[in-house]
């Protein structure tokens, strides 16, 4: 297990069944009843009468025992896929609402839980999804992490928040966990051979996203707590209750100004640490496991593998291990899939798996005698080990098709750019650390900011009429320090997008050898290239001479 449910979580679940079962009696209206089940992590969906579950993963981490059990009850309660989040976190959709609580308490025998996967509360946390096993990390922060969401999840104070409340780990400065866009970013760091962390707060995305400001320069990693649970009080006593829009942590650091920010927080620090004991928070580290058992390593050694093994699969800082990536996607897996990876696993120990926030899955400690034989079964999960990395890394946020919020279908505006990017002469090998992302409301979680190119879902007018659109953003960068989001650049119809991606591809791919980072070309000359092909594309036709343009993908 990877964190610890809270003794009191069971009568919690308890309180929520009466109240539902008050509502599907009458006595509770559903507006009464949403107020109490979304901190549980359950939202409504689209279609009427059903629900969706999203499970605690700190990290993305779960044992196979615990991917088998969200496999199982998702099939027993909901749909025929589970669904991996960009925070990590694994979802069961289409559940009725009666058979919400038996899938709780499903989860809750298999040491999980949905506390916390939505509402005015302290979110999933997550980590660098290599840490542990990165052959450049500086420390692996995991233990932090487990051990800082057992006792955050265990306090009464982490559910009534004035908005959610975010946390990230990374494991090196190149700032993989986007540390550096959430409320609090710890990055690993070690001074004086003391492991501890860069520390950054009121950063975000969502609607008027930011970059977080550094808050200390070095911690010692034992403070982490006391300075997650400042920050929590902070937030708590001064955040905005009243303006749901304005309420985030970066939204009080603007209002109240850093230097009362950074006073008020201090006072919180101190005031939390007084109260504190160092045994409280003293994470224990990780063991690198080996196998339980010998494992078969019969299997597949031909070219596809090869190709295969070169694509997707990593040497560990533990000699003689590896670890896989399996690209899902749109981050949806069947359940009998999932059973099938979780049986897979089981022999190789309970530290192999992680989600990742492009929503794909990537296992660990992997002998390397046992690669061919992963690649066997990694070719019967989600059907995509042959999709060149770049695809695999992309990343779309549900839109219309599921979320009440949603404008258009972004699922289905990747598919049909990925489809235009496969068809094409681009050798798409060649973008194996290039992501593109997409977002299907206005009020997004932000992928597609921290994307080298990225959408987010618009509606435009052509005289009377109104189409599907996308806004583009491009070139962010993140390391500790100097990290920044995509820019907004310029806009594209959707009937267009997939052309618009393969041209400026084909052009990144003509000119790359100039230029450190996409991002630097995005300053340099990629602005005007992307308006100059944008251009090209404003003028749509009228709706009577071809409606096809009036339509997102798919949806006419």
């Amino acid at each position: 297990m990877f964190y610890e449910l809270p003794g009191s979580l069971k009568t919690q679940i308890d309180r929520l069944e009466s109240l539902i079962e008050k509502h599907r009696h009458g006595f509770l209206d559903a507006a009464s009843l949403k107020v109490h089940r979304v901190p549980f992590g359950c939202y409504e969906q689209r279609s009427k009468g059903t629900f969706m579950l999203r499970i605690r993963a700190t990290g993305g981490a779960v044992t196979p025992s615990q991917l088998a059990a969200i496999a199982r009850i998702s099939e027993r309660h909901g749909a025929e896929t589970v669904r991996i989040t960009t925070r990590q976190e694994f979802q069961i959709h289409d559940i009725a609402l009666e058979n919400v609580i038996p899938a709780m308490r499903g989860l809750w025998d298999a040491g999980l839980s949905t506390r916390g996967g939505g509402g005015n509360t302290v979110r999933n946390i997550v980590v660098s999804p290599d840490a542990g096993v990165a052959t450049d990390e500086i420390f692996d922060p995991s233990p932090y992490a487990f051990a800082l969401t057992s006792l955050l999840m265990g306090e009464p104070d982490s559910w009534d928040l004035p908005r959610n409340l975010k946390i990230a780990f990374s494991n090196s400065l190149s700032d993989t966990a986007f540390a550096q866009f959430n409320d609090i970013g710890f990055v690993a760091s070690i001074k004086d051979d003391v492991k501890g962390f860069r520390v950054y707060t009121a950063g975000g995305l969502g609607a008027k996203p930011a970059a977080g400001y550094l808050l200390h320069d070095f911690i010692p990693a034992s403070e982490a707590y006391t300075v997650a649970k400042a920050i929590k009080r902070l937030f708590d006593r001064y955040g905005n209750r009243k303006n749901r829009n304005a309420a985030r942590l970066r939204f009080l650091w603007q209002q109240l100004g850093e230097a009362k920010f950074r006073e008020l927080y201090r006072s919180e620090f101190e005031a939390v640490n007084s109260d504190l004991t160092t045994s409280q928070f003293a994470p224990a580290e990780m063991s690198d496991e080996a196998p339980r058992a010998p494992i078969d390593a019969a299997g597949d050694a031909g070219i596809e593998f090869l190709t295969w093994r070169k694509q997707y699969s990593f040497k560990q800082r533990q000699p003689g291990f590896y670890s896989v990536l399996i690209p899902i996607a749109l981050g949806n897996i069947q359940n009998n899939e999932l059973a099938k990876l979780a049986e897979f696993l089981s022999p190789f120990g309970e530290n192999t798996i992680r989600a990742t926030f492009d929503r794909n899955l990537r296992l660990r400690n992997i002998p390397e005698a046992s690669l061919s034989f992963a690649y066997e079964v990694v070719k019967a999960v989600g059907g995509f080990a042959d999709l060149p990395p770049m695809l695999a890394n992309s990343i779309s946020r549900t839109g219309a098709d599921t979320r009440k919020l949603g404008i258009c279908l972004p699922k289905r505006a990747l598919t049909a750019a990925e489809d235009r990017s496969r068809a094409s002469s681009l050798d798409l090998d060649s973008f194996e650390s290039f992501h593109i992302n997409f977002s299907g409301g206005s009020k997004t979680c932000g992928p597609h900011h921290t994307a080298d190119l990225g959408f987010y879902s618009q509606v435009q007018r052509e005289g009377q009429r109104t189409y599907s659109a996308y806004g583009i953003v491009a070139g962010s960068l993140y390391s500790s320090g100097n990290g920044r989001l995509a820019q907004p650049i310029d806009s594209i119809d959707a009937h267009d997008l997939p052309e618009f991606t393969a041209e400026i591809l084909a052009i990144w791919l003509e000119k790359q050898w100039r230029f450190a980072s996409f991002a630097e070309y995005i300053d340099e000359e990629g602005k005007d290239d992307i308006r100059t092909i944008c251009d090209r594309y404003h003028q749509i036709p009228g709706f009577d001479m071809d409606r096809s343009y009036y339509f997102d993908w798919k949806s006419g």
